[in-house]
């Protein structure tokens, strides 16, 4: 009750003191996730639909997406450190700035790995002994997806404890998207004698990638909340 009622309190504050500089850097920051939100959705159709022409289309969106969420920081942190932003929430904006744009950057890693792993011809990487993988990929990919939507609700929300419940429903998907991932290892470990080692080293790269994606979303999360509750004094 009293978290709510100080969410209320908190309500006008944040949406006033957002309105400067703040709210636009948080509007930029808005922009990078839903690159993100694209680039996860095109290594989803690679995922499903891993043949030459869907690979190579998929990566060079990827590749564009990357390209455009590199432009965005490079002016988001400029902005920031010529003065337009707080000096107290100054490290932390550039702190969640920079794990927005990993999250574009490990997903144009792993296109890429997609991509060269298909042009090797070992069944793009797969074969009957990796299906589970894939599985434990696809639902990475998911949980992924989930939570750069709510890091895209969080930085539009004007309301403290609204954040708050999503910071959250933030670190619950990013610990499911841990026992997944080891799930995952321990499926990899286990059918190592029956793949090739590229295989093997595959996949490892792709469980890493995914978990270090939703470790980025858990990371902005916490940052949004530490901004918000900072400017909010």
């Amino acid at each position: 009750m009293r978290l709510h009622a100080y969410g209320k309190l908190l309500k006008f504050k944040i949406k006033n003191f957002l309105a400067i500089g703040e709210k636009e850097t948080f509007a930029e920051i808005l922009e990078i996730i839903r690159l993100a939100e694209k680039a996860n959705a095109s290594l989803s159709k690679m995922l499903e639909k891993p043949d030459r022409e869907t690979l190579e289309i998929e990566n060079e969106d990827v590749r564009l997406l990357e390209k455009k969420a590199d432009e965005i920081t490079f002016r988001i942190k400029g902005d920031i450190e010529n003065g337009a932003i707080s000096s107290n929430i100054l490290d932390n904006l550039l702190a969640c700035v920079d794990a927005a744009d990993s999250i574009v950057d490990n997903c144009y890693y792993v296109s890429r790995e997609l991509n060269r792993m298909a042009g090797l011809r070992l069944d793009g990487g797969r074969s009957e002994h990796t299906v589970g993988l894939d599985a434990s990929l696809t639902k990475m990919l998911k949980l992924a997806a989930d939570a750069l939507a709510m890091l895209e609700t969080s930085l539009t929300s004007d309301g403290l404890e609204k954040i708050l419940e999503l910071r959250t429903d933030v670190q619950r998907i990013e610990e499911e998207g841990d026992n997944i991932k080891d799930a995952g290892f321990d499926k990899l470990y286990a059918i190592a004698p029956l793949v090739h080692y590229l295989q093997f080293m595959h996949f490892s790269e792709l469980l890493h990638k995914f978990d270090d994606i939703l470790d980025a979303c858990e990371d902005i999360s916490d940052l949004i909340v530490t901004i918000t509750t900072s400017i909010s004094r």
